[in-house]
Order: C-alpha cells, then sequence, then structure tokens
C-alpha cells in the first residue's frame, strides 16, 4: 500500500508549510530483509505546499507534475487550479511582470491566428488551461531560435504571460504532464490529420506528391522502440529514427513516425505511407527518396499494377546495381557537348537509358557534375601524385569523373534534365531536418519515456511547420529568423492594473517586420478582449 513520506518537514507558527519534500512510497514484500518487508520509492512528490494532520493527503510541487495534490488513500493524483483556496496567498501563480517584451511573441500568436494554426489547436485543446499551455510551448520553441532560454524564462519576461493566466509559470520548466498527454496516439492523429484539412482546405493536392526520408535520434535514452543501429552515426550505438513525409510543393510535413533505428527498407516505407493514409487520409501517389529506399523490393513493389506510384531515388552502389556498370555503358558520349545542361552554375552531363532492374522496366539516369568531378580530381592528383602515377589509363579516367558520378533510377519517364530538377527537389526535407534540429532544438530529445519523446517531437513538428510558414510570409524582409525576432523582441510592452496593454512606439524596422506578416500593431488593447476574441475561442465561436 502506498504512503506519503515526508522529510524535513518545516512549519511556521500559524501551521504553514515553510519547507519541506515528500515522495510516494510502498511497501513491498522482500523475504531477504527483517520483517519481510521494505520500502520502494515510486515517485518524488517535490516541494510540499500543504499536508493534512494525518499526512494522507497534501498539495505539493512535483518536479514532473507540477502543483498537484495527491490521496495516497485513493492512490489518486489531481489538479490544483489557480483559485483553490488552500494556496490562496502562496504566489504560486506569480503576477507578470508589468513591463514586457511585446514583439516576438505577439507576432507568432497574430500570425497563428490569421493562419488559423490557433483555431486548430483550440479545436483540440479545449481546456483554456491545455491551450495556453501548447501556446506557450509553441512560442517558446519557435522563438528561441537556437537559443537555451528555458520556457518558464521565456515566457515570464514576455507578454504571453498576460495570455496564459491558467499555467503557473514553474511548470513550463519541466511540463512532463504535457509532453506525456501530446505524446498520445489520438493527439498526434487529431492535430497532424486537422492540420492536413486545414491545408488542403486552400489547396486540395496538399500532400499528394511527397518526399520520405528518415534522420537518426541517437540520443542516450532507453526507450522500447530504440535498436542497434550503425547508419548514419559513425558507429554502432542504441537509436530510433524519425521518418517524415514532406509536400513536395510546400515543403511542409504530411506525416510522420518514430521507428526503431535499422536502416530504412520497404516495409519502413510502406508503413509509413499506409499509416499517412490510414491516420490522415493523404494517399501518397509520388515519391523522391534518399539511396536507402531504393531496393529490390520498392522497384517490384511499384511497378506492380495493383500498386502503381511514382518514384525517383539515388541508385546504391551495391551488388544487384548496375552502378558502375552505366558509367561504361555511356562511353565516349560522356564528352559529347549534346548531353550537356547547366543548372544552378554547374554544368552537368545527363543521360536516360530505359532497361529492365529486378525483372521490371525502369528508367535509369546517368550524371557527371563535371565542375564538382573536375575540381576533386585535381584536388586528388594534386595531394596524391605517387598513387596517380601509379595507376592505370582505365582507373585515372575512372577517377576523372567518379566524384561527380551519380545514377538516380525512376518509374517516370522524362528528360535527364527535369528529373535531376525533381530530385534535388528533396533539398527541401534536409532543410527540414536541419531546422528542425539546429533551431529549434529537436535534438537532443532529453526525455525518458516513449510518450514524452512522442509528445516532444508533436511539439517540434508543429512548431517548425509555424516557423517554416512565418520564414516564407517574411522572406521579403530579407533577414534571418535570428534577426527577425531579435528586432521583434526589441517592441516592449506595459500592463496597466485595469488589464489596458499599452504598447511602445515601434521603429521602422519592426514596422516593416509586421507589415509584411500583413499584421497591424495594436498601440493598445484590452487583455480581455483579445484573449476572447483572438485566442481562448474556436474559429467558430469568433464568427457567430
Amino acid at each position: 500500500m502506498a504512503f506519503i513520506k515526508v522529510q524535513k518537514l518545516v512549519l511556521s507558527e500559524d501551521g504553514n508549510v515553510v519547507s519541506g519534500s515528500a515522495a510516494v512510497v510502498d511497501t513491498v514484500y522482500d523475504s531477504s530483509v527483517k520483517g519481510r518487508s521494505r520500502h520502494r520509492v515510486r515517485e518524488r512528490l517535490g516541494k510540499v505546499i500543504s499536508i493534512s494532520d494525518d499526512r494522507k493527503c497534501g498539495i505539493f510541487l512535483s518536479p514532473t507534475r507540477g502543483l498537484v495534490e495527491y490521496d495516497s488513500e485513493k492512490d489518486l493524483f489531481a489538479e490544483v487550479g489557480r483559485d483553490d483556496r488552500r494556496i490562496a496567498g502562496l504566489e504560486l501563480f506569480p503576477e507578470p511582470e508589468t513591463h514586457t517584451v511585446f514583439g516576438d511573441s505577439y507576432l507568432i500568436l497574430s500570425f497563428m491566428e490569421k493562419t488559423g494554426i490557433a483555431a486548430l489547436l483550440r479545436s483540440v485543446f479545449t481546456k483554456d488551461e491545455d491551450f495556453q499551455r501548447v501556446l506557450a510551448h509553441i512560442c517558446h520553441t519557435v522563438a528561441k531560435d537556437g537559443s537555451h532560454i528555458s520556457c518558464d524564462d521565456f515566457v515570464s519576461r514576455s507578454f504571453l504571460s498576460y495570455v496564459v493566466p491558467d499555467v503557473p509559470l514553474h511548470s513550463l520548466y519541466s511540463d512532463t504532464k504535457y509532453f506525456s498527454d501530446l505524446g498520445r496516439d489520438s493527439m498526434k492523429v487529431s492535430l497532424m490529420k486537422g492540420y492536413v484539412e486545414m491545408e488542403r482546405s486552400g489547396n486540395k493536392d496538399f500532400g499528394s506528391g511527397c518526399y520520405v526520408d528518415s534522420t537518426p535520434l541517437p540520443n542516450d535514452i532507453d526507450i522500447p522502440i530504440s535498436a542497434l543501429c550503425s547508419h548514419g552515426t559513425g558507429g554502432c550505438e542504441m537509436q530510433a529514427r524519425l521518418a517524415v513525409c514532406l509536400d513536395s510543393a510546400s515543403g511542409l510535413p504530411v506525416w510522420y513516425s518514430l521507428f526503431s533505428g535499422n536502416i530504412q527498407d520497404m516495409s519502413t516505407l510502406m508503413d509509413e505511407i499506409d499509416d499517412a493514409e490510414t491516420s490522415v487520409g493523404v494517399s501518397i501517389d509520388d515519391l523522391v527518396l534518399d539511396a536507402g529506399y531504393i531496393t529490390k523490393e520498392l522497384i517490384t513493389a511499384y511497378n506492380a499494377d495493383d500498386r502503381f506510384v511514382s518514384f525517383t531515388g539515388r541508385m546504391p552502389a551495391r551488388k544487384g546495381f548496375p552502378f558502375r556498370t552505366l558509367y561504361h555503358r555511356c562511353g565516349g558520349s560522356i564528352h559529347q557537348a549534346k548531353y550537356f545542361f547547366d543548372r544552378n552554375g554547374h554544368t552537368y552531363f545527363g543521360r536516360r537509358f530505359e532497361d529492365v532492374l529486378f525483372g521490371k522496366r525502369v528508367y535509369l539516369y546517368v550524371y557527371i557534375d563535371r565542375d564538382r568531378a573536375l575540381s576533386l580530381g585535381r584536388s586528388y592528383r594534386q595531394n596524391n601524385r605517387d598513387e596517380y602515377e601509379a595507376m592505370s589509363d582505365k582507373e585515372k579516367n575512372w577517377l576523372e569523373v567518379k566524384n561527380g558520378y551519380f545514377v538516380l533510377v525512376s518509374n517516370i519517364d522524362s528528360t535527364p534534365a527535369e528529373t535531376l530538377e525533381r530530385y534535388f527537389g528533396r533539398m527541401d526535407i534536409e532543410s527540414f531536418f536541419k531546422t528542425s534540429k539546429e533551431y529549434l532544438s529537436l535534438l537532443p530529445l532529453s526525455k525518458w519515456t516513449r510518450e514524452t519523446i512522442e509528445g516532444k517531437l508533436l511539439n517540434d513538428i508543429i512548431s517548425t511547420i509555424v516557423y517554416l510558414k512565418m520564414r516564407k510570409a517574411l522572406s521579403g524582409t530579407g533577414l534571418s529568423m535570428s534577426k527577425l525576432f531579435g528586432r521583434a523582441s526589441s517592441l516592449m510592452c506595459t500592463r496597466k492594473k485595469d488589464g489596458t496593454v499599452i504598447v511602445e512606439e515601434a521603429n521602422r524596422q519592426v514596422k516593416e517586420i509586421f507589415k509584411a506578416a500583413g499584421i497591424k500593431i495594436p498601440s493598445s488593447m484590452n487583455l480581455e478582449e483579445f484573449e476572447e476574441n483572438y485566442l481562448l475561442k474556436p474559429r467558430k465561436e469568433k464568427q457567430k
């Protein structure tokens, strides 16, 4: 049976708790010790806020649950609201500073409202506190832009603190409950399905053509999904991988999955496509793939009559594929100008072959980036003169092209230039991973359970969507996102006792940022009206 173990409890003269900590402890049978039982700490409750005389029930400031009530007789946890009389006067929900940063959080909140993302979040997070909490985390994730400021510190200095009055600031530092709730599969499906529907309301083709790729999550964590892997890590380690389907036109995600850390294969791709179709109604019929996906199984499956999907991918240089053979097949045509074309300052050789691979008819596109091959070939000759002189003429000829040589395999009949343009479009997904990792701290996860990891990923995926949309909308300013948020944060505001927020006069640069986003900077606002009209009501109610 569980009981509350209290340590170093100090009470004031009037009986209020001054300090002390507590934990939930279980009594378990153990035949090896005297008395045949021992105590085991099940969960640390953290700081004691108040506790009953019999010490069977109390309110605690938990490091993982935030402000919470625990009853040992019922073995139940319950939420504690800001209006609970037992915490009156303890300043657990402190009033924010009256002079705070306005520009960055107001820009993000208004942008999310304008694009419909706020309404989408509100439709899923129906409780005010839950909705406020997700706004706090997304604004923090987007605006911190790679910095290490914690969520509670970010909110405490921000206009955002006025908008999330029901959220204890201290709970935002280690918001395990939030990430656990967000990690439920139903939450992921609801948010991503609503997001896809929102995008399709303006573009019916959203999600029909996708890039698919994955990135390793090589964290020092032990979750059930981790598996031993050496792909993309430089050595063997336990890891999981994040696979993302990205809309080819917009570069925005339509679905994502977390899977064991093995090299992506046909089953992974099929699961990703089937999962996307079942969960959010996205029928993916156009794929641009990394070399890890190009296998015999894929070529066989995606040329079958019952499941035709367009695909283009980079041919791996391994057994079973005519990677080097195609070089010899090109022969002297490698130097014929009629096969040359230019792209982004580089000159390419490109030639198309129609052939049979693993019993299926495919199109093989052979390329040589002449500029890259020439540069790296020259560098090798200068740094390895003896080795180069010892080579045969055949080896020297191969050296001249190999650093720019690659092959694309596809079931689409097109020109080499069009196919290469199609393949290079997958740089969008590399940009997505880079943005998520470097700017929004997708890695490291710093979470220790499957649920919190899934929740952290969903939080970061939605934050990345907001970030990418803002970057596109504000690209005309010519500013990086770091400079943009830095300049926006220079706009300050003051809250008066009657709830009116007075916004300082914005400088020219800040005005240009808000103008580019199509958002008007208010000179003042009624905080209650702002919450009611823009954030705390679903879009349908607002329209009424």
